[in-house]
């Protein structure tokens, strides 16, 4: 049990020369990382911010800047305890240097991206050589899962990162030599930092990362009990200024919602998600979201020196996440180090049973491939209405280099050229989905709204939204939007100025006729639902709105119902394609 871990087979290098990247391969190794820089820090604010979770991330950063409190961040009116303090401090952080802006929320989440990539790159290079250090670093920049979800998602973005510095340190406190108390504290400050990205999760997806590991290498841990101990000792010296702060602070309210509600009943009821997805749910995710690297993962499974923590971190994660009741595809970004990494070292190990099968998974990635390039050619016109012909041939093209690559791979599958060629391909695909991505971002009237609002409303206005969830609209307006459901009766009750703009379903404008207040239509737009890379086949039913922006007056003395009528009549509406 406590032996140095399983023999291998002498055709297995790990570090060898054999390992290096011969000159083609690093002239193609260094397009890739000139790739990704452009790719993750080249077009942060070309896109409007995504309504849902990144705009929870946006908002309460820029409120602390104004309020001064640096404890307990204000979202839509209320405490916001979801997520802990860090990723808050971190955007606030950028604000304050770079100004209020989307490039300055993203630009930490982008260098936490390619942090990650790099962490990931040296990780595997130091383990299993150079050509799988690099192969590692530019699958997972290039996964479409971790380009178009996990940059957008704060918490997410910054827990990838945190959990595989926080399981790499784990795994080596459990096998080599040094200081107890060294490896103890670092232990500790590493489950730390991801506690203060996530929650708890950020402790439980590490530390059984090492023990299913320790599990499948058929090893016990170095001194186990004397590194424990002062790595809980650390871990509760680091976590209690916080908890202490918050009790003090809020009392009751910060256990029961965010450890109750936040950490437990998110992933064990239907609080926040109805929808129930199968326990298959992040096989499907994983096969598209690192396409086309997850589909090599059967014929990479297996033990490996110093340590299999790619294959016990990807199996913890799949055994942590799959039984939840709340499946999110974010969450699936905590997977794709382990994937990568896995396949890296995998690339060219086994003997000819697993070669006849990477030349027909390689082959099958090709065929689908095409078979997208077909699905887009059918699509071209209304793509080029959305997006412009010059990026739809852009995007087109890519495609083509990827099933050439792919199709390469196939008939040398051990070429490390090949799959250089194939990763650099994944990247031009991902940017030309970022740079269709911000032509959809167009339709979004949701900025120009936002800042129309800012500039009528200096001296003070309410915000309502009706029918439809849109939260960005409080970053780009700098104040709280409050969601009704009986218009007639909450925006009467709860206006506390002379001027409220409501935002709302243009099919829902009837229920403003109960306002006692008089109204006006400012503005109607048709827009995307969302303006992502899953519209790109055309608006299916539902995915396209019309969109209404309605100014409301308070009157001294209320009208009748039916009076409050527009004082002029609706602009003709924008219609998206």
């Amino acid at each position: 049990m406590s032996g140095g871990g399983p023999k291998l087979p002498a055709s297995v290098s790990f570090g060898g020369a054999g390992e290096r990247l011969d000159p083609w391969s690093r002239a193609l190794a260094a397009l890739g990382i000139a790739l990704a820089l452009y790719l993750y820090l080249g077009r942060l604010d070309g896109t409007p911010l995504q309504r849902g979770n990144e705009a929870m991330y946006a908002s309460p950063p820029a409120l602390m800047l104004q309020n001064r409190d640096w404890l307990v961040p204000i979202y839509r009116g209320d405490h916001f305890l979801d997520k802990p303090i860090l990723p808050i401090w971190v955007v606030a952080a950028s604000y304050r240097l770079l100004g209020v802006s989307i490039f300055a929320e993203r630009l930490p989440i982008a260098l936490a991206g390619l942090a990650t990539c790099l962490l990931l790159g040296l990780w595997v290079g130091r383990r299993s050589g150079e050509r799988a250090g690099v192969l590692a670093a530019l699958a997972l920049a290039f996964s479409f899962l971790f380009v178009f979800t996990g940059m957008t998602f704060v918490a997410d973005a910054y827990l990838t990162l945190s959990i595989l510095a926080a399981a790499i340190v784990l795994d080596r406190a459990c096998r080599v030599e040094g200081s107890d108390l060294g490896w103890g504290i670092a232990s500790g400050a590493a489950l730390a930092l991801a506690f203060y990205f996530k929650g708890l999760v950020g402790i439980v997806l590490p530390g059984g990362a090492g023990a299913a590991t320790l599990a499948i290498d058929r090893r016990f841990p170095r001194r186990i009990w004397a590194r424990a101990g002062w790595a809980l000792l650390a871990l509760a010296a680091l976590l209690a200024p916080y908890h202490v702060a918050m009790d003090r602070r809020l009392g009751w309210e910060f256990w029961d919602v965010f450890y109750w509600k936040n950490q437990f009943l998110r992933g064990a009821s239907h609080i926040y998600m109805r929808p129930n997805r199968g326990p298959l749910f992040y096989v499907g995710l994983l096969a598209w979201g690192l396409f086309p690297w997850a589909l090599l993962i059967p014929v990479s499974i297996r033990r490996a020196r110093p340590s299999s923590l790619p294959l016990g971190a990807l199996a913890f994660g799949f055994a942590f996440w799959s039984p939840l009741v709340m499946k999110r595809e974010v969450y699936g970004i905590t997977l794709l180090p382990a994937a990568a990494a896995l396949v890296a070292e995998g690339f060219a190990t086994g003997g000819r049973g697993r070669e006849i099968a990477r030349r027909a998974l390689w082959a099958l990635a090709a065929a689908f491939t095409v078979a997208l390039i077909v699905v887009l050619l059918r699509a071209f016109p209304f793509l080029t209405r959305a997006a412009g012909a010059d990026v739809v041939r852009f995007l087109l093209a890519a495609l083509v280099l990827l099933a050439a690559s792919l199709a390469a791979c196939a008939a040398a599958p051990r070429s490390p050229r090949a799959a250089l060629a194939a990763a650099l391909a994944c990247g031009l695909v991902c940017l030309g989905g970022r740079l269709a991505d911000e032509r959809f971002g167009r339709f979004d009237p949701l900025p120009a709204w936002g800042e129309r609002a800012r500039a009528a409303c200096a001296s003070g206005c309410d915000g309502f939204v009706f029918g439809e969830d849109v939260t960005s609209l409080e970053f780009y307006s700098g104040f709280d939007w409050m969601p009704v459901i009986d218009p007639g009766r909450e925006i009467p009750a709860l206006m506390r100025h002379r001027t409220a703009f409501v935002v709302m379903r243009s099919s829902m404008e009837a229920a403003l006729a109960e306002l006692p207040y008089r109204y006006e239509v400012l503005d109607r737009c048709a827009t995307y639902g969302s303006y992502s890379i899953d519209q790109f086949l055309g608006p299916r039913r539902g995915s396209v709105v019309m969109l209404s922006l309605v100014r409301v007056q308070r009157t001294d003395t209320p009208l009748p119902p039916g009076e409050g009528v527009g004082v002029r009549d609706a602009p003709s509406p924008r219609v998206a394609p």
